[in-house]
């Protein structure tokens, strides 16, 4: 059985993305709290600062920067069974932790989860549970 302990956040952040803060908000709020670092290949004092002030860990990608290579270098800085990829501009409902958890326990031998989203118009994407 998965528990809070058993995942992770991993917040892709590039350049200077307004959303970023809004992002981490989301995931600190989660009714069943996770860990929840940040992983880039384009740091800046931008991402430092909004990391310090929410006290979260940075990790720099190393090599040739490209979605594949920054998710790969994501999990692979996670030091759980379970990952969650966050991109910078996604908003997260509260009970988005507590519907995953509750999925991926369901299932004898889960492999991957994947989440419905609401897009907004004219805004950014919401992930709903």
């Amino acid at each position: 059985m998965f528990t809070c302990n058993d995942h992770t956040f991993v917040v892709c952040a590039y350049g200077e993305s307004p959303y970023l803060s809004d992002c981490i908000s989301s995931l600190m709020n989660q009714k069943q709290a996770s860990k929840i670092l940040i992983s880039t290949s384009t740091p800046n004092k931008h991402i430092e600062q909004i990391a310090s002030s929410y006290s979260l860990p940075v990790f720099i990608n190393n090599g040739m920067p490209g979605i594949g290579h920054d998710w790969n270098c994501a999990i692979s800085h996670a030091q759980t069974p379970l990952v969650t990829i966050a991109h910078q501009d996604d908003l997260y409902s509260p009970n988005y932790s507590i519907e995953m958890f509750r999925s991926v326990n369901a299932s004898k031998h889960p492999l991957i989860f994947l989440s419905l989203i609401h897009i907004s118009e004219p805004t950014r994407q919401e992930a709903i549970s």
